[in-house]
């Protein structure tokens, strides 16, 4: 089975970060994920990655993700884009990030009433 995965940034609380844009799935995001998210962002600063380049590169190593479609609001961020792809990112990051953990809950399970 293929997966394809539209939302790398998480409708820009992985792009901006979770003080910035605190929103997911479109939608706010719970207080437990922007907690998690600011602990992920530690990681990646004390890195020196960008938290944008560890969502992209993440989704970018997972195994079960076949293909991942990144929107772009203006040319530059192709540029952008690729320069994320590329980033540095130390094994030791995502180490950290595992003992952080993951929601596995779908996050639009409610949105529609």
């Amino acid at each position: 089975m293929a997966v394809v995965n539209a939302a790398p940034y998480g409708s820009g609380i992985l792009a901006k970060g979770p003080d910035a844009h605190a929103r997911y799935a479109y939608q706010d995001a719970p207080e437990g994920m922007i907690a998690r998210t600011r602990r992920i962002n530690e990681v990646c600063q004390n890195c020196n990655v960008p938290l944008a380049a560890a969502a992209l590169q993440f989704c970018l190593r997972e195994a079960r993700i076949t293909s991942t479609i990144v929107g772009m609001s203006r040319p530059e961020r192709l540029e952008q884009t690729l320069a994320l792809a590329k980033h540095p990112i130390p094994d030791s990051l995502w180490v950290d990030i595992d003992t952080i953990g993951y929601e596995t809950e779908d996050p639009e399970a409610g949105r529609w009433g």
